[in-house]
């Protein structure tokens, strides 16, 4: 899988990706030429990319590809010597989609993702049964995917880069490789009011739908996130974020040296406090750190949740989640803030930090991601202005976000680590042992009545 930004050469990537496969080819024995099948949406797609890029000005005089049967089949062309076939595939129709049973040696997949009105995409049934026409015999059997940057459930993501399939790899072309740097900055300036456009085809990141101005000013997947899996730091506090809600939502991190590593992001929708205690909170605990669970120190558990979980219902004591939350799970209850600055400022400052630094764990924080990512947003009006100072609630990626907020801001990153353990007893002003001893004069004397 290879993706990149707008006009880096992802086209050109793949057309150079399958001559270099049909060099290696014709040097392990096999005969020219080899086969390949590129699949697109549609072939009027092709038609307006691919075949521009096949009649390029870049390829030199003697390696060429020429076009033939109506644009469908292209052929590389070293010296008078066929290298490579490519049958040019659109999936218009069912009936054309049957084309990619053809036998091949290779396949070539061009933009799997959808693109808003652009590009349908590719289904991944679609891909795997193109993927089973490779039958010839060569060295090799390779699938190539190219793309702009999808959105980050998209089934191409998730097999190359979310969830990676045995056997797979994927490529990032860093942005500006090929395009000018005019033709960036006109791209920029396009999309400026398209944050969402913008990440994809000029940034060169997985993307999110955005529906509105995104919360979390800052935040930077690349930046802050981590294909390497935490282990949960024993002598080091557990801090759980907590939203209530319809679907409670609890973010887990500690605070190591200069990094503020998430653990986990943990969400259960349409259920109880209780039941995503018991299902989803603890078993977490349990497995990653079970020694919390059998000490019974609560100071190595510290909570901060959302207030309104403080609320009793008249006809059902037990159905307070804080009081059900406390007793399930022991630890360290406080409040998260109250206003919405108390809660966004601290995570605005930490998306903006350099020390410590912010690190989420990747996938095992997705939902969290997502919502960072752009899900968690403010209403906009039709021009862009904000509608009302806080976010849209947007399950799930406003839970999410809460959660995250209520955990930073208790975290305090920016302050000194907090030690470990019970607090020392207080000083005693007063001690019976010496209660006739004689004070010490103020240095500030004062008389009620002066001489």
């Amino acid at each position: 899988m290879c993706w990149g930004a707008r006009g880096d050469g992802k086209t050109w990537a793949a057309l150079w990706a399958m001559v270099m496969h049909a060099v290696e080819h014709y040097r392990a024995g096999y005969p020219l030429p080899t086969v390949w099948l590129g699949l697109r949406d549609t072939f009027a797609n092709h038609g307006l990319s691919t075949v521009k890029s096949l009649r390029g000005a870049g390829w030199p005089e003697n390696a060429r590809w020429v076009l033939s049967d109506g644009n469908h089949l292209a052929t590389f062309m070293l010296e008078g010597v066929p290298f490579v076939e490519l049958y040019l595939i659109g999936a218009d129709s069912a009936a054309d989609a049957e084309k990619v049973r053809t036998e091949c040696h290779g396949l070539w997949v061009d933009e799997p993702a959808p693109a808003m009105g652009v590009s349908s995409g590719i289904s991944d049934d679609l891909y795997l049964m193109a993927c089973s026409s490779q039958r010839l015999e060569t060295h090799a059997h390779v699938a190539i995917l190219t793309s702009n940057y999808g959105d980050e459930d998209d089934w191409s993501v998730t097999r190359f880069f979310t969830s990676p399939q045995p056997g797979t790899l994927y490529f990032r072309i860093p942005p500006g490789e090929r395009a000018s740097t005019e033709y960036r900055a006109e791209l920029a300036r396009l999309y400026a009011t398209r944050p969402d456009l913008a990440r994809r085809l000029v940034e060169g990141k997985f993307g999110t739908l955005m529906l509105g101005k995104a919360v979390a000013q800052g935040f930077d997947q690349d930046l802050h996130t981590t294909r390497s899996a935490f282990h949960v730091e024993r002598d080091v506090v557990l801090w759980l974020g907590q939203d209530a809600g319809l679907t409670p939502t609890t973010v887990i991190g500690q605070r190591v040296g200069q990094e503020v590593r998430i653990l986990a992001a943990l969400a259960s929708e349409h259920d109880g406090m209780r039941q995503h205690l018991r299902g989803t909170v603890i078993p977490w605990i349990g497995e990653h750190a079970p020694w919390l669970l059998e000490t019974g120190d609560i100071h190595r558990v510290q909570v901060r949740y959302d207030p309104s979980m403080d609320t009793d219902d008249a006809g059902d004591s037990n159905s307070n989640p804080l009081r059900v939350m406390r007793s399930l799970l022991p630890g360290v209850y406080q409040p998260g803030p109250v206003t919405w600055p108390g809660r966004k400022d601290p995570m605005l400052a930490l998306f903006n930090s350099r020390h410590p630094k912010l690190e989420i764990a990747d996938p095992a924080c997705k939902g969290l991601i997502r919502a960072l990512n752009g899900g968690w947003h403010y209403k906009t009006t039709v021009i862009g202005d904000i509608r009302k100072e806080e976010p849209e609630k947007n399950h799930p990626h406003s839970d999410y976000g809460d959660a995250f907020a209520y955990l930073v801001a208790g975290m305090a990153p920016g302050a000194p680590p907090r030690p470990v353990g019970p607090r020392p007893a207080p000083k005693v002003a007063f001690d019976p042992y010496r209660y006739d001893t004689p004070r010490q004069r103020a240095k500030t004397a004062f008389e009620l009545w002066p001489r």
